[in-house]
């Protein structure tokens, strides 16, 4: 097997430069510019442990093939890397549960599904479902008109089931919004996304041409933001996205996965969904 070495981290996407050495190190192939492999991993056991030292977070929707070429929806796979002092590495793998028939009938801001995430620490982790199962995300059927049955996530640890928080979609006219709700029912962060953004005023070409902005709100007060990326070729012609976070500066390890489930949450409601969705005259 291969032997941990010294490496320079870098964020090839984005910026291109330095992070930071990282050790120890086992080098993965490289699978482009999507990152759909991880190029390094540093070993951590404990994930809050993790997620704390970090300061941003990139989330990638993996392409949906058989979705692009069928026409028929498939369960999303999103894989999130997490970017510290030392560098940046991949971390989690969210893997959908639907029922097919849900995803055929029902609009994906509807539909009834639940989101496993695992936490990755080998190489011989990612490719398969032998990482530890770190979270558990519920989101039940919800048939949302107007401020009646709004859209949720119930975030919970897998191995007790100890809740972490709510994601919720509120009510608004025209403005994208969520909030984040913590595990004592405290309203934590609130999510804002401007409306008259090109990416969100243009159609599926703007959507995926432009970056699109939301800023995480504490008390009124913007201490983060999230972002979706322009799309990438390969993502330009399936629904799939990517995502970056910038964590706020005192956000708790929780807070910050729940930040993380938000951005799910806001590609479910928002990015999942066609151009002639009839559900779309409901939000």
């Amino acid at each position: 097997p291969p032997q941990p070495v010294p490496v320079i981290a870098t964020d090839p996407n984005l910026t291109g430069m330095p992070m930071g050495p990282i050790t120890p190190v086992v080098p993965a192939p490289y699978a482009g510019p999507m990152i759909n492999t991880p190029q390094n991993f540093m070993y951590v056991e404990d994930p809050f442990t993790e997620i704390a030292q970090s300061y941003r977070a990139i989330i990638r929707q993996q392409p949906g093939l058989l979705e692009a070429v069928t026409g028929c929806a498939t369960q999303n796979r999103y894989h999130v890397f997490l970017q510290t002092p030392y560098g940046i590495k991949y971390a989690f793998k969210c893997n959908e549960r639907s029922d097919t028939c849900a995803r055929c009938c029902l609009s994906p801001s509807s539909r009834p599904l639940q989101i496993i995430m695992r936490h990755v620490i080998s190489l011989q982790e990612y490719n398969t479902d032998l990482a530890k199962i770190f979270i558990s995300i519920d989101k039940p059927c919800q048939c949302a008109c107007c401020c009646m049955c709004r859209p949720y996530m119930d975030v919970r640890l897998a191995d007790n089931g100890q809740k972490l928080g709510t994601i919720r979609e509120p009510c608004t006219c025209c403005d994208i919004e969520n909030q984040v709700i913590d595990a004592n029912g405290n309203l934590r962060f609130e999510i804002h996304g401007d409306a008259c953004q090109f990416g969100l005023c243009c159609g599926p070409a703007g959507k995926k041409l432009a970056n699109i902005y939301f800023d995480i709100r504490q008390n009124g007060m913007v201490v983060g933001s999230i972002r979706k990326l322009s799309s990438t070729i390969g993502e330009f012609f399936t629904k799939a996205d990517s995502f970056e976070v910038i964590f706020p500066p005192k956000a708790t390890p929780a807070e910050k996965l729940l930040l993380i489930i938000t951005t799910l949450m806001l590609d479910y409601q928002n990015f999942e969904k066609s151009d002639n969705d009839p559900y779309d005259m409901y939000y």
